[in-house]
């Protein structure tokens, strides 16, 4: 709101454009109207919504593996690339409440070749065991000394392990305890490689526990 002499307008009141005049106690008055932008919600907006607000979560809980997965991948930050990769890994009911399908979620994206890795399950010991397969080389997409992970998600404590599992070239057997309060009924099992730097990383594979 701004004050103002004006001769030509005398006592001013009326609009012109987005300014409202109006004269008061001998004095004229300009009013700038504010216009509110309304956009329309749709459907569409609302399940991309609750998509988006779910993945940021999980990725945030998944920091470390998203780190490594991730890296290199599109031009913004691993999380961005996490986010924007698992949006039909999402299902939105009609109430718009997001669930993941974790079998479909993707930990890791990237050009390398994916490791070759099973897993078991001992329930007397709450212990997994993994298996990994040597592989040969692949024309630069698959290094005997590609770094593999096993990936562990407890999906209602919303808690991660990142297991180092060796390199691609040498076969390797490795034991995991599970943690004293997680449930292997919520756990959910990944693997992925990496170069040896670092920079470039497979997709991620989901493992079904033998």
């Amino acid at each position: 709101m701004a004050e103002f002499n004006s001769y030509l307008l005398g006592k001013a009141s009326k609009s012109v454009g987005n300014v409202t005049l109006f004269y008061v106690k001998k004095k004229n008055i300009a009013r700038a109207k504010i216009f509110k932008r309304k956009d329309t919600v749709t459907p569409e907006i609302l399940t991309q919504r609750a998509k988006l607000g779910i993945l940021s979560q999980e990725g945030r809980r998944m920091l470390p593996v998203v780190r490594k997965g991730f890296v290199g991948v599109g031009k913004g930050s691993p999380s961005n690339a996490f986010v924007q990769l698992n949006m039909d890994a999402v299902e939105v009911d009609g109430d718009y409440n997001a669930t993941i399908n974790y079998p479909q979620l993707r930990v890791a994206s990237g050009i390398q070749i994916t490791p070759k890795v099973a897993a078991t399950y001992s329930e007397p010991d709450s212990q997994y065991a993994f298996t990994v397969e040597s592989q040969e080389e692949e024309e630069g997409f698959a290094l005997t000394d590609d770094k593999v992970y096993a990936v562990l998600y407890e999906s209602v404590l919303k808690r991660t392990r990142l297991v180092d599992l060796g390199t691609r070239g040498a076969p390797n057997e490795l034991s995991y305890q599970l943690p004293e309060d997680w449930d292997a009924a919520n756990v959910h099992l990944y693997a992925f490689a990496t170069t040896a730097n670092g920079r470039v990383a497979s997709d991620s594979i989901y493992l079904t526990v033998g």
